[in-house]
């Protein structure tokens, strides 16, 4: 019984702690529509939203002690329609047992623009319209949907993009990139996991170290190579330009519209070459290459695996 009520007390004595040692910040701003929000957090999540009138700020702190939210200095400054924030950790050599949350939770107008940065946490985009810059060094990066430019970059997490109107950047070093629809072009890079795109209406440029590529659908040119697993992807439309589809690690499957021209190159260093489609041969075809025109041909379609077969599917 005395254990009982000892662990008791304990944890309501640390309960009492967390408790005394958070706080919350809040902060407005008037601004209108097509200003800049930037947001330069040293740790924690960020979460914005688009929606009402000017730029509306909460931040929820967690610390272990009252000491670590006195040297974690939170700064605001307006220029015009432009909001700054900061978020800056006293720097010490002597301290290296930091037990400290931020949640930073932004409201900006629909036609607003980003720039975020965090170097500990996850990043969290709803219903933006302006042109979005977002990077953090420790965590995922989602979106909902994004009407204008974007680019987005994580060293650490995975990032997910549900809808997406204007050009796509993303960029991580150590997770999965998904872009759902997405109307401009997409330029997705990982060096360990994979890439998956819906329907894309602009060119795509995807490169993965550490996984498979799958393209749903695109109207554009696709420029896709991996290391480390296999590629599958649709054209829907005519390709204005080349495109070409290379692995190390797997194999090729292309899925062409009907009608679309192409002069097809296909050469597999780890199995065969076929095509449900008619290929006007040009030279000598093998099992494991075939050079020739498809519909008359057009723009060059490159498709190269060391590890596996290539196949080419009418859509």
């Amino acid at each position: 019984m005395r254990r009982t009520l000892l662990a008791a007390a304990l944890l309501l004595s640390a309960t009492a702690a967390w408790a005394a040692t958070e706080d919350t910040i809040k902060r407005g701003f008037n601004v209108s529509d097509g200003g800049t929000l930037t947001l330069d957090a040293d740790v924690g999540d960020v979460k914005v939203v688009a929606g009402g009138s000017g730029v509306a700020v909460e931040i929820h702190r967690r610390a272990r002690n009252a000491d670590d939210l006195k040297e974690h200095e939170v700064t605001f400054a307006q220029n015009g329609n432009d909001v700054t924030i900061k978020g800056e950790r006293e720097r010490s050599w002597f301290r290296t047992d930091w037990n400290f949350d931020v949640q930073w939770n932004i409201r900006v107008p629909k036609h607003f623009n980003v720039k975020l940065h965090t170097s500990g946490g996850d990043i969290d985009l709803t219903d933006l319209d302006g042109t979005v810059d977002a990077d953090t060094s420790g965590g995922d990066v989602s979106a909902g949907r994004i009407s204008g430019p974007a680019t987005l970059k994580t060293s650490g997490g995975d990032i997910d993009v549900k809808l997406a109107r204007g050009n796509v950047v993303a960029k991580t070093s150590g997770g999965d990139i998904t872009v759902g629809d997405s109307d401009g072009t997409v330029e997705a890079r990982t060096s360990g996991g994979e890439i998956t795109l819906s329907r894309v209406g602009g060119d795509v440029y995807a490169r993965t170290s550490g996984g498979g590529i799958k393209i749903e659908e695109a109207s554009g040119t696709v420029d896709a190579s991996t290391s480390g697993g296999s590629i599958t992807a649709r054209l829907a439309r005519q390709p204005r330009g080349d495109s070409k589809l290379s692995t190390s690690g797997g194999s090729v499957t292309v899925w062409l519209a009907s009608g679309i021209g192409v002069d097809l190159d296909a050469h597999s260093s780890g199995g065969d070459v076929t095509s449900d489609i008619p290929v006007t041969v040009l030279g000598k075809m093998d099992e494991d290459t075939v050079r020739g025109k498809v519909a008359g041909g057009g723009p060059k379609l490159v498709l190269r695996t060391s590890g596996g077969g290539v196949r080419v599917k009418q859509m």
